[in-house]
């Protein structure tokens, strides 16, 4: 089990104070710093302000940390995000490996300029003499939220090696593909379905739930949430992204296979042959779950130890 346990990616905008400290005691596998949607233009500069100190107080709470950009105003947003301790940028609204590259080159220089490197998972420790090498660049999250993305998602993937995570943007592809009457978009099955096998084609961890169209995804109810994220997890997602506080433990609990599904996994190793599909599919279920609760180990013990002293 290589991939890092990312169940919830909690978007929270950065100039909300009082949102700021909800994410903060959410319990988050991830917390993305927001300067793009969520804040209005008038408060762009207290946004990217407080992004600095948020930073640490995030991975403190015991939350990885990235910080989504706005793509019009993209140079000053990583000017103002790249610091110690943010583990990558979440990036929306790119339809172009030259707009990706251009991110890429500008992540690199303030890496070079302020010596910031992506911090270990959270509870892990970092030696002083540990070499430094690709695996340390912060990440690039890829948010395909048009048309055009979607369709070109794999030349934009292997535009940059520091992509390590996909979503599709529900919202914006609403406006892009027009819904039904109903609320339904009849294409977004068909989108998810394809995000999760070109994420596997090109090992990079797609991330989703599966919501309904009633549920008001990303603002959803727990219940809904839950449902979303256990569909999403059966369909090949292993983490999504919320805008309320109050669904991270939906996630969380989602996408953590259940007492049922350890159950069924281990029965499946008793009576399968190792070498078979179902035995490797349980066994990963089996994994999975033990990286699950090493993760929730973790961050209750930098909480407790007053933060991290790795990055």
């Amino acid at each position: 089990m290589n991939r890092t346990v990312r169940r919830s990616w909690l978007i929270v905008p950065a100039h909300n104070e009082e949102r700021l400290e909800l994410a903060a005691n959410s319990g988050a596998d991830v917390v993305v710093l927001d300067l793009e949607d969520t804040v209005h233009d008038s408060m762009k500069h207290k946004a990217r302000e407080n992004i600095h100190d948020a930073i640490g107080v995030m991975r403190n709470a015991g939350s990885e940390v990235f910080a989504r950009c706005d793509p019009e105003l993209l140079y000053a947003d990583i000017t103002a995000s790249v610091w110690r301790g943010l583990s990558g940028v979440v990036l929306p609204g790119l339809t172009s490996a030259a707009q990706i590259i251009e991110a890429d080159s500008i992540l690199s220089q303030f890496e070079s300029e302020r010596g910031v490197v992506r911090p270990p998972s959270v509870g892990e420790v970092r030696e002083a003499d540990d070499p430094r090498g690709p695996e340390q660049a912060l990440e690039i999250h890829l948010s395909l939220d048009a048309g055009p993305a979607n369709w070109h998602a794999e030349e934009l993937i292997r535009a940059s090696d520091r992509i390590q995570s996909i979503s599709l943007g529900r919202a914006d592809l609403k406006m892009d593909l027009r819904e039904e009457p109903s609320g339904d978009l009849h294409l977004l099955p068909y989108l998810m379905q394809r995000l999760i096998v070109i994420a596997n084609a090109l090992n990079v961890e797609p991330v989703g739930a599966w919501w309904r169209a009633t549920s008001r995804g990303l603002a959803a109810s727990y219940d809904d949430t839950l449902q979303a994220a256990i569909t999403g997890r059966q369909a090949g997602f292993r983490g999504a992204i919320c805008m309320k506080a109050d669904q991270v433990a939906a996630l969380n609990t989602g996408f953590t296979p259940s007492a049922d599904d350890l159950s069924h996994a281990r029965a499946v190793l008793d009576s399968e042959p190792a070498h078979t599909t179902a035995a490797a599919i349980a066994t990963w279920v089996l994994e999975w779950s033990e990286a699950c609760t090493r993760r929730e180990q973790a961050a209750v013990l930098v909480r407790n130890t007053g933060g991290n002293d790795d990055d």
